[in-house]
């Protein structure tokens, strides 16, 4: 639904540039007797930068609001699961994993309707994290570094088993690389 809404307001957004340009490129090649010369350059571009500027205080007022970052920028995570990719398998863990010795838990758990963070991080090369519902829809992902840890905040709606796959080919035996947790 997001995605949708997100959509429409691109399309609005285009065909009001498109208009705006359109605009500029015909009125710039019917230039009127008494504009001719340089009697005012700088009103055209004045009312040219005043609705670019309206353009773009809509567009930003629009979208960042809807950023996952923003929704969660001061809420406190319910849990912290930590994650390290090392080829093939994702390694999950409520507490932080060591690179020399990397173990994790066998069965996670998380709430429902409360925010998670997944710490993401690499033990070896660049994988991808991405978290699939039920019905194998990607919600989110972010990518696992070696050396960086990457925070991916998100609330879970509908109870389930939740996949995790890797996004980013990272060998032989790239498609096997997952794992899962349950959300109740």
């Amino acid at each position: 639904m997001q995605q949708q809404s997100i959509f429409v307001l691109f399309l609005v957004l285009a065909g009001i540039a498109t208009i705006v340009f359109t605009y500029i490129f015909i009125s710039s090649k019917k230039a009127a007797a008494e504009e001719k010369g340089m009697s005012n350059p700088l009103k055209k571009r004045f009312w040219f930068s005043l609705i670019l500027f309206v353009i773009l205080t809509i567009f930003i007022t629009a979208t960042i609001p809807k950023s996952p970052y923003y929704l969660f920028a001061d809420e406190t995570p319910a849990r912290v699961i930590h994650v390290s990719a090392i080829q093939f398998q994702f390694i999950l863990s409520e507490k932080a994993i060591d690179p020399e010795n990397p173990s994790g838990e066998s069965h996670i758990e998380l709430p429902i309707n409360e925010l998670v963070e997944f710490r993401v991080t690499s033990l070896d090369v660049n994988h991808g994290f991405a978290l699939y519902d039920s019905s194998n829809r990607l919600i989110t992902q972010v990518q696992a570094m070696p050396g960086y840890v990457n925070r991916l905040r998100h609330k879970f709606k509908d109870p389930g088993e939740y996949k995790i796959l890797c996004l980013e080919y990272c060998g032989m035996a790239h498609q096997v690389m997952r794992s899962s947790f349950m959300v109740n």
